[in-house]
């Protein structure tokens, strides 16, 4: 009877004593970040069967328990990773924002400044002073666009750069846990508590950095990660690893690619969440489009100011030349297209009407259809901006969105070409003209205020020519005449970009180059004859051009200057809805929203966060008050029990006196 009640005091002492061990470790670990409360489950041992009676023998801790709720820790991981990609997204909305209101205002200024100075020599069309004044604002203008264009490239390759540091934190994560999974697998169960802590919050960390679902084995014993929208990343004691890899075609649109031993596969940006989601989604619709922005309004400016100054007569007496660096220089045109590596294709895009220029990138494809190639364009968004069918023996040219994109060798089959009109814009402008004389004040070339299309005719020649010319395209805009100023029709003569004759009268509009010269046939072959025309762009039915051709600058002339003060408000881009200027101030207030949207983002996310850990600190959190009660409750236990070990022995040294 007394072994029995010594055996039972024994066995409630190592019970209260591991419940004293159990609550002090709580204790101790209050302030422990991930730390989830444990408690030690007592059970009754089993009882004995004496004289048709049972009689307990006991009690035991069956096991230490974690508390813990998996659907709450679930709640916390994906809160986890909203707000951390919303707090990256405003970090780097910020960032921008101040850089492109404060280039907004001085690229702004640059422009007006240059539209002022075009003003003041408005009234002196002849001052050198005021020449090399518009030569100069004209200069700012290309050296702030240039910079600009130049930090927007430099914030691009900082994300890259991000990434790659991210990418390397991600992988060390994956290996912690691969790690600790065969930690857990190899531990007794009474200490894999601690473990499991751990594992959750290095689960939690990982969610920072993109979207984390996590799949539990038998017992717990080893987790399987899953990152972004279903990419496996660490499987039991195996962890894949992530790299990231030159993008295709473009190097710089960087990609993030798992690496699992055998294969490098790119995973879907979009997909990913958190910061490495964040930082993908800013560079590609924050930096990137901005990068776009800039190079459709550096091509809109200089191509509109071009077409103006070669509309005109400089102080030379000769026709204006570009003062910018030809948008539709040849070196510019071969640079829009991206190529597949190893690809045969051989492209160039123009650009032919500059309102209707759109940002992002164009994906190209042909099919050859034996005697002709079936095109097709797609924009940014995946729609489809152009199908058509061209026979073989026809010049391959697509036009669409104001681009002419020319097609020396069609792609192969199933290959995709992505063209970017207006990225490397911002690149590429560069002053041409150099000397005050190159501006041309005078206007020869006057498009009808009516003209529906966007075509454009500059003279090439003004040699021992003069009077008022009329160019006009018949209804259906196939073929062009010239009449005199009494209204005369001029027989013509196409001839080639040295003034050689190549076709007689009925001159067809358009031809492959979208480039018509001509001259008077009663004039040809004197090199000194009418002068040489050309239209570029789309003209369409009934437009009609005015052409003032002088042999001799008429002093004081500033027509063409006027002409050019308009561009400062006139509605040219974006399909006839903003000015050059409009697009910056556009892309400034984008940002500025993009920016206010992130931080109420981040608002919203943090509230969610808020509310998850709190719902995980209500289920393992560790209350102070909770366990000082169990503390004294275990230890009058720890008491009581000693006592009955006390009673045992007393009750066995009164058996030994007996006997």
């Amino acid at each position: 009877m007394a072994l029995d009640l010594l055996n039972i005091g024994m066995s409630g002492l190592r019970t209260s004593q591991k419940q004293l061990n159990v609550t002090s470790h709580n204790i101790s670990n209050v302030n422990t970040p991930g730390y989830s409360r444990q408690s030690a489950e007592q059970k009754a041992d089993d009882a004995h069967w004496i004289g048709g009676s049972q009689y307990g023998t006991g009690a035991y801790i069956d096991n230490v328990r974690r508390a813990y709720d998996q659907f709450a820790a679930r709640e916390l991981t994906q809160s986890t990773t909203q707000l951390h990609q919303a707090n990256e997204s405003h970090a780097q909305l910020a960032v921008m924002d101040e850089f492109i209101s404060n280039n907004a205002s001085k690229t702004i200024s640059s422009m007006n400044d240059y539209y002022d100075s075009v003003k003041s020599l408005a009234d002196h069309p002849n001052d050198l002073g005021s020449r090399k004044a518009v030569l100069e604002n004209a200069a700012l203008v290309s050296q702030t666009v240039n910079s600009t264009y130049d930090t927007l490239s430099s914030m691009q390759r900082d994300v890259n750069d991000q990434l790659v540091a991210t990418v390397d934190r991600v992988n060390s994560l994956g290996q912690e846990l691969a790690t600790l999974n065969k930690r857990i697998q190899e531990n007794p169960a009474g200490e894999k508590n601690d473990l499991f802590d751990q594992q959750q919050s290095l689960v939690n960390e990982l969610a920072q950095y993109t979207k984390v679902t996590v799949l539990k084995g038998k017992d717990n014993l080893a987790n399987t990660v899953i990152i972004g929208d279903g990419q496996t990343f660490v499987s039991g004691t195996e962890s894949s690893r992530l790299t990231v890899i030159p993008g295709e075609p473009d190097p710089l649109q960087t990609q993030i690619a798992v690496d699992d031993g055998h294969t490098t596969k790119p995973i879907d940006s979009d997909s990913m969440g958190g910061i490495l989601g964040a930082m993908v989604g800013f560079r590609r619709d924050v930096v990137e489009r901005s990068i776009d922005e800039v190079g459709r309004m550096a091509i809109g400016f200089a191509g509109q100011v071009n077409t103006i100054q070669r509309q005109g007569l400089d102080l030379n007496g000769e026709q204006g030349q570009n003062l910018y660096a030809d948008i539709n220089d040849p070196t510019a045109m071969a640079q829009r297209v991206l190529k597949p590596v190893g690809s045969t294709a051989d492209l160039a895009v123009g650009i032919e009407d500059v309102s209707q220029l759109q940002l992002g990138d164009y994906k190209l494809k042909a099919t050859d259809n034996g005697g002709s190639y079936r095109y097709q364009v797609f924009n940014s968004q995946g729609e489809e901006v152009f199908s058509q069918n061209i026979d073989v023996a026809d010049p391959q040219v697509i036009r669409v969105d104001g681009m002419k994109i020319d097609v020396t060798q069609p792609p192969v089959d199933d290959e995709i070409i992505t063209l970017r009109p207006v990225r490397l814009g911002g690149a590429h402008m560069a002053m041409s003209a150099t000397e005050p004389t190159d501006i041309a004040a005078q206007r020869i070339v006057t498009p009808d205020a009516e003209n529906m299309g966007n075509g454009q005719l500059g003279a090439l020649s003004t040699a021992q020519a003069s009077g008022q010319y009329e160019v006009v395209l018949n209804d259906n805009g196939k073929r062009l005449s010239v009449y005199d100023a009494e209204g005369k029709k001029i027989d013509l003569v196409e001839v080639d970009a040295n003034g050689n004759p190549t076709t007689t009268k009925n001159i067809k509009y358009p031809i492959h180059d979208n480039v018509i010269r001509f001259a008077d046939t009663s004039l040809i072959p004197d090199p000194n004859g009418f002068a040489t025309l050309t239209l570029t762009g789309q003209a369409q039915g009934e437009d009609r051009f005015t052409v003032n051709l002088n042999a001799e600058k008429a002093e004081g002339d500033n027509s063409n200057l006027l002409e050019m003060q308009h561009l400062q408000t006139q509605k040219t881009m974006n399909n006839g809805r903003s000015s050059v200027i409009d697009l910056f101030q556009t892309l400034t207030t984008e940002v500025g929203i993009q920016k206010m949207n992130a931080e109420k983002f981040g608002q919203i996310s943090q509230l969610d966060f808020d509310a998850a850990n709190e719902r995980v600190a209500s289920v393992s959190g560790v209350n102070l008050d909770e366990e000082a009660a169990n503390l004294m409750k275990f230890q009058q236990a720890y008491m009581a029990s000693s006592r009955i070990m006390s009673v045992a022995r007393e009750t066995f040294d009164t058996l030994l006196r007996a006997v």
